[in-house]
C-alpha cells in the first residue's frame, strides 16, 4: 500500500515534478494543463493540484528574492531618468510595507500582477512572515480555480467529442444506406 501511494501514477512521481517545473516557468497555462491531465486520468487530481501550488509558490519566492537582493540605490539612481521622483518611490515603498499581505493576496488572484508585486515587496524589504500566509491563501484559491477549469474543460471537450463521434457515425450509416439504396435503384433501372 505504501508503494502505491508513493507511485501516484504509472510513471511515478516524475509527471508531478515535471508539472511543478512547468508551472514555475509558465504558471496559468501549465496549471490548466495539469487540470486537463487529471481529467483524462493521466495524473491524480490532488497530487497534481499540490504540484501546481508548490511550483507557483517556489517561483513566487524566486521573484521576491530577486527584489530582496536587489539594491534600492540602483532604482533611486535610474528613477529620475524614467521621470520618477525619488519621493514617489519612497511613498510606494511605505505603502507596500503597510499593505503587503493585502497587495500580494489581490495580486495573486490576478494575471500579470504577482511578479511586479513580489519584486516590489522584496525591494521594500517586507519580511516573509508578514505576507506568506496571504500569498499561500491566494495561491490555493487561484490554483484550485485554474485546475478545476482545466479539469472541467477537458471533460466538456471529451463529451463534445463523443457527441460529434456519434453524429459522424450516424451520418456514415445514413450515407452507406443511401448509397446502397441508390445502387439498387440504379441497378434495377439498368435491368429494365
Amino acid at each position: 500500500m505504501a508503494f502505491e501511494i508513493l507511485q501516484l501514477s504509472s510513471f511515478g512521481l516524475l509527471p508531478y515534478c515535471i508539472l511543478g517545473l512547468l508551472v514555475m516557468a509558465e504558471g496559468p497555462f501549465a496549471t490548466l494543463l495539469g487540470g486537463a491531465a487529471s481529467s483524462n486520468g493521466i495524473l491524480l487530481p490532488v497530487p497534481a493540484y499540490f504540484s501546481v501550488v508548490v511550483g507557483n509558490l517556489t517561483a513566487d519566492m524566486g521573484w521576491y528574492l530577486l527584489g530582496r537582493f536587489s539594491k534600492m540605490q540602483w532604482l533611486l539612481r535610474v528613477a529620475p531618468r524614467l521621470g520618477i521622483k525619488p519621493q514617489t518611490i519612497d511613498q510606494l515603498r511605505l505603502g507596500i510595507q503597510r499593505n503587503a499581505p493585502r497587495l500580494l493576496f489581490l495580486a495573486k488572484l490576478s494575471v500579470g500582477l504577482p511578479i511586479p508585486t513580489l519584486v516590489a515587496t522584496g525591494l521594500s524589504r517586507v519580511p516573509v512572515r508578514r505576507w506568506a500566509g496571504m500569498l499561500v491563501l491566494g495561491e490555493l484559491l487561484k490554483s484550485a480555480a485554474l485546475v478545476s477549469v482545466g479539469y472541467l474543460y477537458a471533460q466538456a471537450i471529451e463529451q463534445a467529442s463523443a457527441g460529434v463521434r456519434m453524429v459522424l457515425w450516424a451520418m456514415t450509416a445514413i450515407l452507406v444506406v443511401a448509397g446502397l439504396v441508390w445502387y439498387r435503384t440504379r441497378k434495377n433501372k439498368a435491368r429494365k
